[in-house]
């Protein structure tokens, strides 16, 4: 009798396993090396991660630009992802070396998008260059110039979203270009094609920059300030990927009438909310408050696109110099960002502040939850310097003062 575990005990075993793990198992055989390139495994393997609340408390991390250092940049110091486990006080730092020609070295990555394990990474300060990035394979596929068409004036700014069209199987991009009001471009760069394509549609909003951007039920969402009849409003904007269209939905009414973190009369205190992902879910956080204390609001839009169907879903104090709210974790815990550059995660059913250490987020970042996964990009290749250095920006995004002064 063979004294081998069953071929599919073996893969069920390995599909719950991490995958920073799963990447130390490729030198074991040729048939592991074959399965963990199997689409089916991925999946699989993909699948369960996400669904496994004891997995992802492993693997689940948040991703987001990390916070310059007050030393003199380097390559390395502008070039990282920073990437702090759930379950782990001790961030993990992605390094990107990307030694791009052209640009200046100084110029950091934002990250614009997190989806399946994939993530989009652009150059600052509007896009040049737009990478998808596969930070547990290390593959990387830099996308195509856009052969649209563009007007004379140059670009003010430039807003990404990134995302998965789970009719079409194709991942995409989302690319919004302001020119200055009306002026607009609205494009998308589709994965599968690996092409472009213009969408004309008229944009009636200005996005915010760091707005805990989130991508769900298969639109990306952002906070943006709408004109004409929004009449400057607050409002989320979603960009929905299948119809290839823009809309719109109201925030809750936030009550924070009689609190200004010390008991008195508030209703003159500065309201601020960002949108975020909670346990599949779309949800707003609200925070007012001044001084050393602030108080927050979380409401959960039960029925999507539904207005009406806003819930107050958690209410707390928090009596630590707190400043904005970062996101939200795969188990409903908030990410929190003090005064200070301290990052700390609050687990409203326990009520407990856990410390995550001088990290920091820079403040143009918006922070991304990531679960690592073994997904392909269709058309990537594995980094290395070699590679990167090839890599050539759009020049319509590359402005005089990013060249490289030689």
């Amino acid at each position: 009798m063979s004294k081998e575990l069953p071929k599919d005990v073996i893969i069920d075993i390995l599909s719950r396993v991490p995958v920073r793990y799963i990447l130390r198992f490729k030198c074991v055989s040729k048939s592991w090396y074959a399965l963990f390139q199997n689409p089916k495994f991925i999946a699989k393997h993909f699948q369960i991660q996400t669904a496994n609340s004891d997995v992802t408390a492993l693997d689940a991390s948040f991703l987001f630009t990390p916070h310059k250092s007050t030393s003199p940049p380097t390559a390395a110091a502008n070039r990282n992802v920073g990437l702090i486990l759930s379950n782990s006080e001790k961030p993990i730092k992605i390094p990107i070396e990307i030694d791009i020609p052209f640009l200046s070295i100084s110029k950091p990555l934002r990250v614009c998008g997190s989806c399946n394990g994939l993530i989009c990474l652009s150059i600052l300060p509007i896009a040049s260059i737009i990478l998808l990035w596969n930070p547990a394979t290390r593959v990387f596929k830099d996308l195509p110039v856009s052969p649209i068409d563009r007007p004379r004036a140059g670009p003010i700014k430039v807003v990404l979203g990134f995302g998965f069209d789970a009719i079409t199987n194709d991942y995409k991009v989302l690319r919004i270009v302001y020119f200055g009001y009306p002026l607009n471009q609205v494009e998308m760069y589709s994965l599968s094609t690996n092409s472009w394509k213009e969408i004309k549609t008229r944009v009636q909003f200005l996005i915010f920059e760091s707005s805990c951007s989130v991508f769900l039920k298969g639109r990306f969402h952002w906070t943006a300030i709408g004109f004409e009849e929004m009449h400057g409003k607050k409002l989320i904007v979603c960009y929905d990927f299948r119809e290839e269209a823009f809309h719109y939905i109201m925030p809750p009414e936030f009550d924070f009438a009689g609190w200004d973190g010390e008991g008195e009369d508030s209703s003159m205190s500065k309201v601020t909310w960002s949108a975020v992902a909670l346990k599949d879910s779309l949800a707003v956080i609200g925070s007012a408050g001044n001084g050393s204390g602030k108080r927050f609001e979380v409401w959960v839009m039960k029925e999507y696109g539904v207005v009406s169907s806003w819930t107050r879903y958690r209410s707390f104090e928090l009596q630590s110099k707190v400043g904005r709210p970062l996101g939200c974790g795969l188990k409903g815990e908030f990410l929190l960002e003090k005064d200070n550059n301290q990052l700390v995660l609050y687990d409203s059913d326990s009520q407990r502040i856990k410390s995550l250490g001088n990290h920091g987020v820079a403040y143009w970042s918006d922070v991304f939850n990531y679960v690592g996964s073994l997904l392909p990009i269709k058309g990537g290749k594995v980094a290395q310097r070699t590679n990167l250095s090839s890599v050539v920006p759009d020049f319509f995004f590359v402005r005089k003062m990013d060249l490289t002064v030689e």
